[in-house]
């Protein structure tokens, strides 16, 4: 690329997932500032999972290696003010971060080179320091005029509507000088948005997606349960968002109504947000250390050791070759996987006999009432529950992400209304349509080929509250059927007390003893 490199440092994840989001930060001027809004910066990631970020003004010296987890960083820290790079969504495009320091004189020659430099379709995104009416602003500067120049005269397109970018704490007045200006071939395909939290810094970061990409992926919770108390969770059975989300309320009340009093509860809201997340990293790296201790496993004992080092393993979505079509766009990755999937799982891998029998016994029709009451058709017992319950080990969660650990904390009256919702299914035979979704994982069998999508062995993540009745309802079938004699005396797989190494056990011992 020959554009010309700056302070910017643009990062870009490994993978590639469809939904092509750029964003936009604007620091201050100090190191020591920018590595300071490094929690809030990785709240925002969390937040949006952006395919590349563009960071401004951060100055950072050689000597400060900037790490981003599942990021790649591209950055040369020169006194020139571009930098380029180009990222794969859907099709290649062209990403470059422009910041014009305000006070510099910029030659609109040199801004036609840029643009001459970049291959199409590009997107220009940054932090421009030009006011014009066309993005928004009260009045328009030189700056202004140039960049609407450069927008005319090259047939580019101005994403920016009328929304404020830029908050001058001096003045308390807010302003537009972030832009995303794209080629008109991917104007139609995207969308501009400016974040509401202002990530403690002064610009608000400016988000550029695919319109129809139904925004940024969403990735289930994942609970801290050695940070929660279980005590206040029994009492009340209701979790909350954090508390420095009530920040992003306060500056957005700000935004639209800039008084003193709502500028004053800003700030307030502000320190207190910083204060959180300057405090939650220590809390939690105390609480790390402190967990490490003698008596915990070897396996666990490595990964903690491995997590202190900064050392994991890097995720990337593979790209799949199927019939010699390359898939490298996140849905198109999913569909190819579920198509493997359900390529194995079609009649026609069965053999003809067995394809009778089903076909057979698909065609009996069911009888759930009897004559007699019955034992196992009674309704469930509270004892049956909390066995049950004691038999889990967690994993994670089915799309409704309720986990074992929450189960096990429900308090006596929550433990009564999920028995109370047990007993209904069983007794009115109605099967929650909630508990027929699951959320399949695709894992590459060791040493297999990744490109190939039937390496890969589905799990199925379903809800752990359809679990435990399940768990339940086999407990009883198990003891009827142990019971009545059902099940072979030579069978060991899926019985108590038994393994299969019993049965593997008695044959090498009376093949020791014939050969003796």
């Amino acid at each position: 690329m020959n554009c010309d490199a700056s302070e910017t440092p643009p990062c870009v994840p490994p993978s590639n997932p469809p939904t092509l989001s750029y964003c936009v930060l604007s620091f201050l001027r100090t190191v020591v500032a920018f590595l300071s809004k490094l929690q809030d910066l990785k709240g925002f990631i969390n937040f949006f999972n952006p395919v590349c970020i563009g960071l401004q003004e951060t100055f950072l010296s050689s000597d400060i290696r900037l790490r981003l987890r599942g990021y790649y960083c591209v950055r040369k820290d020169a006194a020139t003010r571009s930098l380029s790079l180009q990222v794969h969504a859907r099709t290649l495009v062209t990403v470059c971060s422009v910041y014009l320091p305000p006070h510099n004189v910029i030659s609109q020659q040199d801004l036609y080179t840029l643009v001459g430099q970049l291959p199409t379709p590009f997107i220009l995104l940054g932090d421009f320091n030009g006011h014009s009416t066309l993005w928004g602003s009260n009045v328009t500067n030189s700056r202004g005029r140039q960049i609407e120049r450069l927008i005319s005269n090259n047939c580019l397109c101005l994403l920016n509507e009328d929304e404020k970018t830029y908050f001058h704490e001096p003045t308390r007045t807010f302003h537009s000088l972030n832009l995303a200006i794209c080629t008109p071939t991917l104007l139609p395909l995207l969308n501009f948005t400016v974040g509401s939290d202002i990530c403690n810094s002064d610009h608000f970061p400016i988000i550029v997606s695919f319109a129809d990409s139904g925004g940024a992926i969403q990735y289930p919770p994942r609970y801290l349960f050695q940070r929660a108390d279980w005590g206040n969770f029994m009492q009340l059975v209701d979790i909350t968002e954090s508390m420095p989300q009530g920040g992003k309320e306060t500056v957005e009340h700000f935004r639209r109504h800039p008084t003193t009093e709502n500028h004053v509860a800003f700030k307030r809201a502000k320190v207190l947000a910083r204060r959180i997340h300057r405090r939650s990293p220590r809390e939690s790296w105390i609480n790390f250390v402190s967990s490490i201790t003698s008596s915990i496993p070897s396996k666990q004992l490595e990964k903690k050791v491995k997590a202190a080092n900064g050392n994991y393993r890097e995720f990337s979505f593979p790209v799949l070759d199927a019939r010699n079509v390359t898939h490298s766009a996140l849905l198109d990755i999913v569909n190819t996987l579920g198509h493997a999937v359900a390529q194995v799982s079609v009649t026609d891998c069965y053999s003809p006999d067995f394809v009778a029998i089903k076909d057979r016994v698909a065609r009996m029709p069911l009888r759930f009432t009897a004559r007699i009451t019955l034992s196992y058709n009674s309704e469930f017992r509270m004892f049956e529950l909390e066995i049950a319950l004691s038999q889990t080990h967690d994993t994670n969660p089915g799309a409704d992400g309720i986990t074992y650990n929450i189960l096990h904390h429900l308090n006596t009256t929550s433990l009564s209304h999920l028995l109370y919702l047990f007993n209904r299914i069983w007794t009115e035979q109605k099967y929650p349509s909630q508990w027929h979704e699951a959320i399949v994982i695709s894992i590459l069998k060791p040493g297999k080929d990744p490109s190939n999508p039937l390496h890969y062995r589905p799990i199925a993540l379903t809800s752990y509250v359809c679990k435990t009745f399940e768990r339940m309802v086999n407990a009883r079938l198990i003891f009827e059927l142990e019971k009545q004699g059902c099940i072979p005396s030579l069978q060991s797989g899926f019985r108590r007390g038994r393994s299969t190494f019993h049965n593997l056990g008695l044959l090498a011992t009376q093949i020791c003893q014939r050969i003796c």
